[in-house]
């Protein structure tokens, strides 16, 4: 015959916390990644040279610069958006439940690989 059908609502809580900390070491890499890439660009300046096309980009270098850093800044705070979401929902989740309940049981086993 089988099980009757679930109904409402199952929060796995230590499933929002593993993504939650996931978040974080992204945000941690992507900082990384950015210094790291502020620091190509101080120490290569202009690759392409002195001709007609190297002196082109040095000209709009800069605006090229600011707009890859904006497009970082941008994931890495909507990154920080979902890290800081994910905690909170964990939280209020286990606040109204308690955190013995099956719940709290196990990564979320509707997605085992993550994300």
């Amino acid at each position: 015959m089988g099980s009757p059908p679930q109904h409402g609502y199952h929060a796995v809580f230590s499933g929002l916390r593993s993504r939650s900390a996931r978040a974080d070491y992204t945000v941690d890499l992507l900082h990384d990644l950015r210094e790291r890439l502020s620091r190509t660009f101080t120490v290569e300046g202009n690759p392409l040279g002195r001709d007609q096309y190297g002196e082109a980009l040095a000209k709009e270098r800069y605006k090229i610069e600011d707009a890859v850093f904006n497009a970082f800044w941008a994931h890495i705070d909507e990154m920080e958006r979902l890290r800081d979401g994910l905690r909170g929902n964990a939280r209020n989740y286990e606040d109204a439940e308690d955190h013995g309940n099956p719940g709290d049981a196990g990564d979320d086993p509707a997605n085992p690989e993550g994300w």
